[in-house]
């Protein structure tokens, strides 16, 4: 048995550890209504997808990678003689890509692809990515590489704010959130992916000051009995309020391994400027 690790692009991993690990990607894109596409395999910078997304008229369109582009990954990795393939994907309670990655892999002969739905996205589903790739290394088959993964799943978790509901109500990417909108003047919603892997509301605050107290309170209670955990900062286009929350962290925080990441186009176009998430995963994941 010969096992490969691949995921699509939400999982957002730092591009040394895709070159480290020859990860294959399978991106997603945003469009606007201009026409021009940010595909998460380009390289650009992610301060002018901000602004452009700032200064539409509508909100950007996202798509998932299509059925071909899985079948092109799994069919070259086949023929490099990898007899399994571990396809970490976005969560399917907000993006198509498991199953056009599931529907792709019943499609290929000659290899078994086992994909498998985080439920959530940006670092935590990147996480998923780089354990798995630890499982391969220490000899793992892909059966217990999934059953591992299908256990820690059981773990995580992410928190998230927002400047406004705009973007996640018009994309469709939050769930129960109608008698939100419109009471939010001067208010800070935080929100929450759920085991459905789906955004939910979670409660309303002042100011940005209690969303930040909130993100932390709700994460540091949850992960208090973990005996091994990786903290996520995942911060959107605010850099100082997201660089100074995890500097906050690590100091409150000493003997917790917490780590910074981005989010990308995709995951940005749902959020929406403001956007910032504090995740857990349970293990130790470095990527700083």
């Amino acid at each position: 048995m010969k096992v490969a690790v691949m995921a699509d692009s939400t999982g957002y991993l730092p591009q040394e550890i895709i070159d480290k690990y020859n990860i294959p990607i399978a991106p997603l894109s945003v469009t606007f209504d201009d026409g021009h596409t940010f595909t998460e395999n380009d390289q650009f910078s992610i301060d002018d997808f901000y602004k452009k997304m700032a200064s539409s008229k509508t909100i950007p369109t996202t798509s998932q990678p299509a059925i071909g582009e899985w079948l092109k990954n799994y069919e070259k990795l086949r023929d490099e003689g990898y007899t399994d393939i571990i396809v970490i994907n976005l969560s399917s309670g907000i993006s198509g890509s498991y199953q056009s990655a599931t529907q792709a892999g019943e499609m290929v002969d000659g290899v078994n692809v086992h994909t498998f739905d985080s439920r959530l996205a940006a670092m935590i589903e990147g996480s998923f990515v780089i354990y798995a790739i630890q499982l391969v290394e220490k000899g793992y088959t892909a059966k217990e590489i999934i059953n591992e993964l299908t256990d820690v799943r059981e773990h995580i978790g992410a928190y998230l704010i927002v400047d406004d509901l705009k973007n996640l109500q018009k994309s469709g990417r939050i769930t129960g959130a109608q008698a939100w909108v419109g009471t939010l003047l001067k208010m800070k919603p935080v929100l929450r992916f759920e085991e459905d892997g789906k955004i939910h509301p979670h409660e309303k605050v002042r100011t940005k000051k209690r969303a930040f107290k909130s993100l932390e309170s709700n994460v540091f209670e949850l992960i208090k009995d973990l005996d091994e955990v990786t903290v996520f900062v995942i911060d959107g286009d605010k850099k100082e309020d997201g660089q100074a929350f995890l500097q906050q962290l690590k100091e409150d925080y000493p003997n917790v391994n917490i780590q910074y990441s981005e989010f990308g186009p995709v995951i940005a176009s749902h959020l929406g400027s403001g956007g910032l998430g504090l995740g857990y995963f349970p293990r130790k994941i470095e990527i700083n």
